[in-house]
């Protein structure tokens, strides 16, 4: 800036010397001081071109930036709401388990700066899974620091579903053979049952264990969920009528909650997580609905034993000597169709509680 301030002085001061040497007559210093303010006010020009030239492709390079800053920004955006609710955990931690950042879904794992101690562990042994969770981790160096970036994803759900999927390929499979072999053994004693009293036994043993698989076959034949939106309040109306002793809560916050799903479907679940409590010798039952929607079933029975509990939702399994062991199969692969979850938590001597998430 100095060098054009310059320029112009002496431009200007050359046009004053020019003028007072025109004005006197001077006619060489008029021609050389003439010619030396041309030169000036060309190499003035040619500087001014040149600077007005690098403005113009500044001018240029300062759209291309703001373009790629915007882009920048708009993926950074993407990126922070795919973090966000994606229902997969992130920390991004130092090597010793401290977290310097983690998104939404990751909040509700920890209750400290630090990862939990399983983790850690699991880290440390390269585990895949844990807690019910595949563990992926990487390596990174960020401003010359090594960070972890952590990733935690809840598969129960997923090896509920294919669990629940090889049951039901078995029993389609058991079935078809008992009743293809049962089928022809029924219709030959129904011939000889008339003479001779061993054929109607077999007869009779043959139609329960008919009916017997004829139970199981349940499993297999689950219709996919036929959802409306309804109140809480309505099936909890309808449950009460079923079983008045029942105590329904709705929280103050849920009153006028609305569901969406197979209504005889989730009163069907209801109703056998009911039976199964009243069974246990429960003296209270309630059914509650929480602030995060939750539907949970809470029973003061006996409760299970840890091997109980960890066997609950096998389908054939029970501890009743009359009981076939599908009620919380049923339940566990109605809520599945749903897209939802159930678990329980009981405790030998006061209770148990099955809590669903739709």
């Amino acid at each position: 800036m100095k060098t054009y301030i310059l320029y112009i002085i002496g431009v200007v001061g050359l046009m004053a010397i020019l003028a007072l040497s025109i004005h006197t007559r001077l006619l060489w210093p008029s021609v050389v001081l003439g010619v030396a303010a041309l030169w000036l006010c060309v190499s003035l020009y040619g500087r001014i071109e040149r600077l007005l030239y690098a403005y113009r492709e500044t001018e240029k390079e300062n759209e291309k930036l703001h373009t790629r800053l915007a882009e920048s920004e708009r993926q950074l955006q993407y990126l922070r709401q795919l973090t966000e609710n994606v229902d997969t955990a992130l920390f991004v931690c130092s090597t010793d388990g401290r977290i310097d950042w983690m998104n939404h879904t990751a909040k509700g794992l920890v209750s400290g700066p630090f990862l939990p101690a399983s983790v850690l562990q699991a880290i440390a042994e390269h585990a895949e899974v844990v807690d019910g969770c595949a563990l992926s981790t990487v390596l990174l160096r960020i401003d010359g620091q090594r960070r972890l970036v952590v990733a935690l994803k809840d598969v129960s759900m997923l090896m509920q579903r294919q669990e629940m999927e090889a049951w039901q390929q078995l029993i389609r499979v058991l079935t078809h053979e008992i009743m293809n072999s049962l089928t022809p053994i029924i219709s030959i004693s129904e011939t000889l049952t008339d003479e001779n009293e061993a054929f109607a036994v077999i007869n009779r043993r043959c139609h329960s264990l008919l009916d017997f698989v004829e139970s199981y076959r349940q499993l297999t034949r689950i219709k996919a969920p036929e959802r409306t939106t309804f109140p809480i309040s309505d099936l909890f109306d309808h449950i009460k009528a079923l079983f008045p002793k029942v105590v329904t809560v709705l929280d103050g916050s849920s009153i006028e909650h609305q569901i969406k799903a197979d209504r005889s479907q989730i009163e069907q679940v209801l109703i056998n997580l009911i039976k199964n409590a009243y069974e246990s010798g429960a003296k209270k039952v309630q059914v509650i609905i929480n602030k995060e929607g939750e539907l949970q079933v809470r029973d003061n029975g006996c409760g299970m034993s840890p091997d109980v509990l960890d066997h609950a939702f096998i389908p054939f399994y029970t501890t009743k000597s009359t009981g076939t062991g599908i009620g919380l199969s049923l339940c566990r692969q109605i809520i599945l169709k749903h897209g939802g979850s159930i678990h329980v938590e009981s405790e030998e001597g006061k209770g148990t509680t099955f809590t669903i998430k739709l």
